[in-house]
């Protein structure tokens, strides 16, 4: 299974000298089976860029919702395909505790986008699934559990070539009752022995105390998950918009230093690696 980052940054697009390396796109992630099946993980920013993938793509395009907030859809209008006539898209929306499945297309109505989604001439199918028990998107078979995320959300894990992916963005490992659907050790069994596991890291320790209940996971509480979990390949993921490149090489040396038992990298728009 082949995995490329389109779009790696939390929240807002970062633009700028200071973040062109590590990239400034909201999420986007581009799975590819060895059969060359793709599935779409969240429609940030990247996804404009993750067009050249779908250029010449003979088969149905798949794309699969942690949630809906904004840094999560919003690259959809920008996505190629949606304007040519023969592409047909189905999206998986996230299991929010708002049900609000059509949010990536009302964002394409009224005065929000100028091309509204009913007049876009490719076909597209908004499919509301439950993944929890299992469920096959081509090559890819997906599992689901609630993120502990304000409004809710979806983590997954993901089945392919033998191996196996946990995708968990925008997840706080220790959240506040108001959104904790989860324990740390529920996390621990989601993610428990997987190849690699894509997780939430945007903030530091000392910045927590101000962002509590925001929704998402320090650094080192993903470490500790990685290192519970007996996770083969760590990517921190869902960068704070604040977090310049030479930020997150200084803690990919610190993070090194500290000998974690297993590989890790940052999330880096445009990396691409076969698990």
């Amino acid at each position: 299974m082949k995995v490329t980052f389109y779009g790696v940054r939390g929240s807002v697009p970062t633009p700028g000298k200071e973040t062109s390396r590590y990239g400034g796109n909201t999420p986007c992630t581009v799975l590819e089976s060895n059969n060359g099946q793709k599935l779409i993980l969240d429609a940030g920013t990247g996804l404009r860029i993750a067009s050249c993938e779908f250029s010449d793509y003979p088969l149905p395009i798949n794309i699969l919702l942690s949630h809906h907030h904004w840094d999560h859809i919003q690259g959809f209008p920008f996505f190629s395909p949606v304007f040519k006539k023969n592409s047909q898209i189905t999206i998986y929306p996230g299991q929010t505790d708002t049900q609000h499945d059509t949010a990536i297309l009302d964002q394409m109505s009224k005065s929000y986008f100028p091309v509204k989604y009913h007049q876009v001439p490719s076909t597209i199918t908004i499919k509301k699934t439950d993944f929890s028990e299992g469920y096959d998107i081509g090559d890819f078979h997906i599992q689901s559990m609630k993120m502990n995320h304000p409004d809710g959300g979806t983590a997954f894990r993901i089945f392919c070539d033998n191996k196996l992916l946990i995708y968990a963005t925008d997840n706080e490992l220790l959240a506040p009752e108001s959104h904790n659907k989860h324990g740390v050790q529920d996390w621990v069994k989601f993610c428990e022995d997987s190849d690699m596991l894509i997780h939430d890291a945007q903030y530091l320790a000392h910045e927590m105390n101000d962002k509590l209940g925001w929704g998402h996971s320090s650094i080192d509480e993903t470490l500790n998950l990685a290192e519970l979990a007996n996770v083969k390949l760590l990517c921190l993921f869902s960068h704070d918009p604040l977090r310049t490149d030479d930020q997150l090489d200084d803690l990919t040396a610190r993070i090194l230093g500290e000998k974690p038992p297993y590989s890790f990298f940052f999330a880096k728009e445009g990396r691409s690696l076969t698990l």
